[in-house]
């Protein structure tokens, strides 16, 4: 009885482990930051085209988007910028 216990609990340890590193790039990846344009067409500098709340795949860095006139946040942020 007691090597059936320990074994139930080691299995939960393993398998909460194991869950916690898989939620961890998740929670990671939403926190990313990228470059969106707040309004549509010519809202970002040298980037013609979409509207507002769309990333702009080519500025990676936060000065280069802020200098362009793009805003700096998280795709769930980007969503206020959406008409």
């Amino acid at each position: 009885m007691k090597t059936s216990k320990f074994g139930a609990l080691a299995a939960g340890a393993v398998l909460g482990l194991v869950g916690a590193f898989a939620a961890a790039p998740v929670a990671h990846a939403e926190d990313a930051k990228g470059c969106y344009r707040t309004t549509c067409g010519k809202s970002v500098k040298g980037h013609e085209g979409k509207c507002g709340g769309t990333k702009v795949e080519t500025i990676s860095d936060q000065a280069a988007c802020e200098a362009a006139g793009g805003a700096w946040t998280t795709e769930a942020d980007a969503a206020q910028y959406k008409k």
